[in-house]
């Protein structure tokens, strides 16, 4: 088909991808096992508000509250980050950890799955909004990316106005895509987002 776009022939080790984004009040960490402190102690303390959202993919509360079970997820990420597969970093407003975002890339079609949380005591102050948003930049503009996607459980009413506010466009509902802990099961949403962003770019280093 004449127009539509072609794979890249593209070699991820090959990728330079910085390990440190900066924002105006963040600075965003690619993932490694000198966090597992730190990110122990927020998962601890979040854990009620990311088990609604996150709960498959999280331990029990006391594996979540562990450094050295967060070590061994960290150390998974940090070999991930090194062969592309999956780019983590952990926000910190100064020496305090307060988020993960991350990008999970298809490099042969130039699209990159955006996930990300936000520590309980560190929500309704847009860090989310200065997270993601310096995510997709970076997708955009330093990994070429073609298409940035995320997605919810229909519920995540919070998360739904993140998607909305940062221009996402809804793609796709998909019936019965998303369990609850209770085991109810939800609608999935999808979105995604094309075109750059307008905001200055994110340092990187």
């Amino acid at each position: 088909m004449t127009g539509e776009p072609k794979a890249r022939l593209i070699d991820p080790l090959k990728v330079h991808v910085p390990h440190q984004v900066e924002t105006p009040r963040l600075r965003l960490k690619r993932a490694s096992v000198q966090l597992a402190t730190a990110l122990a102690a927020a998962r601890s303390e979040s854990y009620a508000s990311l088990y609604p959202w996150f709960h498959g993919d999280m331990g029990t509360e006391a594996e979540e509250g562990d450094p050295e079970w967060q070590a061994t997820k960290l150390d998974q990420q940090s070999r991930d980050f090194e062969q592309r597969n999956s780019l983590t970093y952990y926000a910190f407003k100064e020496d305090h950890l307060i988020g993960m975002v991350a990008l999970q890339p298809i490099w042969r079609r130039g699209q990159m799955k955006l996930t990300y949380w936000i520590r309980s005591n560190a929500q309704r102050h847009g860090y989310a909004t200065e997270a993601v948003t310096a995510m997709i930049a970076f997708a955009f503009d330093t990994l070429d990316a073609r298409l940035v996607t995320t997605g919810h459980a229909e519920p995540n009413t919070a998360s739904a106005r993140l998607a909305q506010k940062l221009g996402f466009q809804q793609i796709a509902r998909q019936p019965l895509a998303c369990e609850l802990p209770d085991g109810t099961l939800v609608a999935g949403i999808a979105y995604g987002l094309e075109t750059p962003p307008h905001p200055p770019k994110a340092a990187s280093r």
